[in-house]
């Protein structure tokens, strides 16, 4: 008898969309990937009202957190956790401070894919 190997289920079985409510964050303010997200005490106050990936937005972002490493940690593309970030800020739930002005186009671009090169190995160091 021929053994049958049973594919692995890896990975979200919900889709982005479906964390988001199908909004992809075209109409809400551009968060930059390097925007550090902060949960307010409010968050804790409310956060019996978000759930799964909100929730856990909350308990992520104690500390200060880069956007980018909130969907490495989640397991959510980015442009899904921005709408939940800015669903989170809109309720007072989090603060978002910007990366320092001209970061991101400083030397053609060197600067932010430094950057970018820095919170991969950071992630990668977990």
């Amino acid at each position: 008898m021929i053994a049958v190997e049973e594919p692995e289920l890896e990975g979200k079985l919900i889709r982005p969309y479906t964390i988001t409510g199908g909004r992809t964050g075209d109409d809400l303010p551009l968060i930059a990937l390097e925007a550090l997200i902060s949960a307010t005490p409010t968050a804790f106050r409310l956060r019996h009202q978000f759930r799964w990936e909100a929730a856990r937005i909350i308990d992520l972002t104690r500390k200060e957190t880069a956007l980018v490493e909130l969907a490495a940690r989640l397991d959510v593309p980015v442009g899904a956790v921005r709408v939940l970030v800015a669903d989170l800020a809109s309720r007072g739930a989090v603060t978002i401070i910007d990366p320092p002005t001209g970061i991101a186009t400083t030397l053609d671009g060197y600067m932010y894919t430094n950057l970018l090169r820095k919170v991969l190995d950071g992630i990668r160091s977990l």
